[in-house]
């Protein structure tokens, strides 16, 4: 009984050791931000040797791109208005009738792809995409059917940037390892992503414990789309609302916060012709305001999530007593994340460490 008293308590000793040198980083924000993208990010930037993807992932991957083009493709043929012409009409339904997780309809796409770039050339296809923030269509769309020849192939292999581009929902947590060097001491990195949407959000409780930072992601570029799960709701709100809520948990009181306000790519495109100030009126009020600019309205959000404020006119993020940053992010730019990630681990981890030390 002794012997194997010992040896429990070694394991205990072992496990405090361990935690001792693992840094918990959160990964939270509505569905849509692009939690997901940022966790595919950090396995590409610290994949020192070898292959990132093994070829069951990359299998797994191939049938996800083929699925996305399916989807929409469908969405597209959904929600458009007016009529294709006869020829374009008779090949859209041969692409409606295509189920998008069958793989012999996925391989389809490559015999049809000369009728698929017909659809998505065609005025009538390209007016609906120009309306896409009225339904639910995944940001990948236009990467995707523009390098159809070439990921509809046979001898299709997804490159990083094709996966970063997938979109596919997380479903309940999901947990990636890496080691960074702090200090001169290698640390274990455990980053969690967690599903996004409503119903996922029960999901979270479990993973609050000993955060040492909480990283949130906002999807800048979508202040006038709604929800998935609610047509009524304005996804920044949402993310707005959600993330006053986090905040304020008593799980989060001693973590250190990073706000990413993603998507910057497509705020720079939309903001040209989707005004913000329609979707939010008080942004007409804003100290920096300027119509359809990219810079004006990216501070506008950056204050939203800032200087939320409390009944009693204080505010709910005491920037003077608790570590916040704010980065502008690209999650499927290589580059700009592992930059970004950079500056998190120089200001943010590093000083959480000596602060806990």
């Amino acid at each position: 009984m002794k012997k194997t008293n010992r040896e429990i308590e070694k394991e205990l000793r072992k496990e405090k050791k361990k935690m001792r040198n693992t840094i918990k980083i959160l990964l939270l924000g509505c569905g849509e931000a692009g939690k997901s993208t940022f966790i595919k990010q950090m396995k590409i930037i610290h994949t020192e040797s070898g292959e990132t993807w093994t070829e069951t992932q990359l299998n797994q991957y191939r049938k996800e791109v083929r699925r996305n083009i399916i989807q929409c493709l469908q969405i597209l043929l959904k929600e458009k208005q007016g009529s294709l012409p006869p020829g374009l009409a008779n090949n859209a339904r041969m692409i409606e009738e295509l189920r998008e997780d069958d793989e012999r309809d996925q391989e389809k796409l490559n015999q049809l792809r000369v009728f698929i770039r017909d659809i998505w050339d065609n005025p009538v296809i390209q007016s609906t995409y120009k309306r896409r923030r009225e339904f639910q269509l995944p940001d990948c769309c236009r990467y995707f059917l523009s390098n159809l020849d070439r990921v509809t192939g046979p001898e299709y292999v997804p490159t990083d940037q094709d996966i970063l581009q997938i979109r596919v929902m997380t479903t309940g947590v999901v947990e990636y390892n890496f080691a960074m060097k702090s200090n001169g001491q290698m640390k274990e990195i455990l980053m969690i992503d967690v599903g996004g949407q409503r119903s996922e959000r029960r999901k979270w409780i479990h993973c609050f414990e000993d955060v040492l930072l909480l990283m949130f992601l906002c999807a800048a570029s979508e202040y006038d789309q709604v929800l998935h799960e609610d047509h009524e709701m304005n996804r920044m709100k949402e993310s707005r609302n959600l993330f006053r809520i986090l905040i304020q948990e008593t799980w989060f009181r001693n973590s250190s916060i990073a706000l990413f306000l993603n998507k910057k790519d497509l705020l720079e495109e939309k903001i040209k012709h989707s005004t913000l100030e329609t979707y939010f009126p008080e942004f007409k009020t804003f100290k920096d305001f300027k119509t359809k600019d990219y810079h004006s309205a990216m501070e506008f959000i950056k204050d939203m999530f800032l200087n939320m404020t409390k009944e009693d006119g204080s505010y709910i993020l005491d920037t003077s007593s608790r570590s916040v940053f704010v980065h502008q992010t690209c999650a499927t730019d290589t580059n700009n994340i592992k930059n970004v990630f950079q500056d998190v681990k120089a200001s943010v981890l590093e000083k959480a460490l000596r602060d806990i030390l």
